[in-house]
């Protein structure tokens, strides 16, 4: 009896994940995170539903089952253990009049830009506003489905919204995260500034680049930015894989490089 509550106990929840991840579904639509969570939410399901019967055929069948059963633990496992240094990142305030640099993201136009993009920028207004000594860096370059590089837009909109533009600078020419940082760290030295920002993102997307800013050289401080909760699953989801695929260009590439 107690086995059946917990089967269903588990399906349940695994449901409720499900309707998580296609939360967004009608609004804005799903990306890869949100179909990842829902595959991952599904196999748990169909393991519960069907272990009994391969499990007790025996053989290579029951092997495989319990393999594959296994593998699905470890792999929730570390989806837990990649979530605590998600979120454990947020709480490294910087201090007052730390500089910014803020990583792009999609543009419309040179006065529009996609709602992730829109809190990163509304953060550093604020704290620009708050620390009048701060200096910033707007970073991106011109995607194939834009009409200016994100870092102009940027500061278009700090401009607009009280900001000396002798207080933003601009970090036109990267193409990802890594980039932002790299080619902000080149910016800095030549205007004078120290290797000590504060990383203005959200928060599933905080602990990747601060790792990647301290792989650059970069003292980083956390900057955290909201979250629509209807996007939140997405990002959620292609974080945890964008994160893994991380840790494993780190382990089979950066390593070599670094023997080399």
């Amino acid at each position: 009896m107690a086995k059946k509550a917990l089967k269903i106990m588990g399906i349940v929840i695994l449901l409720l994940l499900i309707v998580w991840f296609l939360q967004p579904i009608f609004r804005y639509g799903l990306n890869v995170g949100n179909y990842f969570g829902i595959v991952v939410c599904g196999m748990g399901i169909l393991i519960i539903l069907f272990y009994k019967r391969p499990a007790a055929a025996g053989g290579v069948k029951k092997a495989v089952m319990r393999l594959f059963t296994c593998c699905y633990i470890l792999g929730l496992a570390w989806c837990g253990y990649l979530s605590v240094l998600m979120f454990s990142a947020q709480d490294n305030p910087p201090p007052e009049n730390t500089n910014l640099i803020i990583l792009g993201a999609q543009v419309y136009s040179e006065n529009s830009m996609s709602l992730s993009l829109s809190q990163r920028v509304d953060k550093a207004e604020e704290y620009l506003l708050q620390n009048p000594q701060a200096l910033c860096i707007a970073t991106g370059s011109q995607g194939p489905n834009e009409p200016c590089t994100e870092a102009i837009v940027q500061k278009n909109y700090l401009v607009k919204n009280g900001i000396d533009e002798n207080r933003v600078y601009l970090e036109e020419d990267s193409a990802n995260t890594r980039e932002n940082l790299r080619n902000s760290l080149v910016i800095a030295k030549e205007n004078g500034m120290t290797n000590e920002f504060a990383i203005v993102t959200q928060s599933f997307h905080m602990y990747r680049a601060q790792q990647l800013a301290r792989q650059e050289g970069i003292v980083a401080y956390s900057l955290v930015t909201e979250t629509e909760p209807l996007l939140f699953s997405g990002y959620y989801g292609r974080e945890l894989m964008s994160l893994t695929k991380w840790y494993l260009e780190s382990l089979f590439t950066e390593r070599n490089v670094a023997v080399e």
